[in-house]
């Protein structure tokens, strides 16, 4: 039994990723910072039963940790669901069951002494704008070399100021960029990095047909001239590339349509 059939079976649908497509990016995204040897601890704001922890702990390295904050939950119930799930020593796995606001207010006293250094965030807690912009700006504190920050609830309509804050966070935080968006996530990482995830993003329209799951991955820009991807489903047989005003059928085909080199 594979890893995402696994999740599937101890978790509700409703509970954490629940899409197939999100399973199949996280899943690919962490082999991905495996073999490019990129180290350091997970990171989870929102834990809420624990399911996207659980999956993303499944990649932890022995000398890694992870890091779980939520002031609403059994947090010491769910680390032992973690624990149990990912097969990784509950004395690796941290918990804070406070305001993540307050983590970061006091982040020197409440991580400092355990220095950590995360390669993987993904924050899925209170959707305050207030709330969102601190997370992202503890998360970027302690982020590890070529670590990613993933955000939830990105082009949510009912959690719209997720999206304001991460835009207006990185409007004042320009080293940080957003590489991709898809199925409400986010993708951040620091600028020198983003070769590296923006390639992976590329390569995603294939990656996921092998599974059986079709998207279009979409060439944007903002208004300060950073581009990002964004990908959705479609049917099988689609185009699975688009840029503004043009559908195509292949990577070279839009590259040549905005007339930039082929990677």
């Amino acid at each position: 039994m594979d890893l995402i059939q696994k999740h599937q079976q101890t978790f509700p649908l409703n509970q954490g990723i629940n899409t197939l497509q999100v399973w199949h990016t996280f899943d690919q995204l962490l082999g991905l910072q495996v073999l490019s040897d990129i180290q350091g601890d997970i990171l989870e704001i929102g834990v809420l039963t624990g399911a996207t922890i659980s999956f993303l702990c499944c990649s932890l390295q022995k000398q890694e940790r992870a890091f779980l904050l939520d002031p609403y939950q059994d947090i010491e119930a769910v680390k032992q669901v973690v624990s149990k799930f990912s097969e990784v020593d509950a004395s690796r796995i941290f918990t804070y069951p406070i305001d993540s606001r307050i983590v970061a207010k006091r982040h020197s006293q409440l991580l400092g002494d355990y220095n950590p250094f995360f390669r993987f965030v993904h924050i899925d807690g209170e959707h305050s704008y207030d709330a969102v912009y601190s997370d992202i700006d503890l998360a970027y504190k302690y982020l590890s070399n070529a670590g990613v920050i993933v955000l939830d609830d990105i082009f949510n309509i009912a959690s719209a100021c997720c999206t304001q804050a991460m835009f207006d966070y990185l409007k004042s935080n320009p080293n940080l960029q957003c590489v991709a968006i898809g199925f409400n996530k986010a993708y951040l990482c620091e600028s020198k990095y983003v070769g590296i995830y923006r390639k992976f993003f590329l390569s995603l329209p294939s990656v996921l047909e092998e599974e059986g799951l079709h998207i279009r991955l979409c060439f944007n820009d903002w208004a300060f001239e950073r581009g990002y991807l964004t990908f959705h489903s479609v049917n099988e047989g689609e185009p699975k590339y688009q840029a503004i005003n043009r559908v195509c059928s292949s990577l070279n085909e839009i590259y040549l349509y905005l007339d930039i080199a082929y990677p």
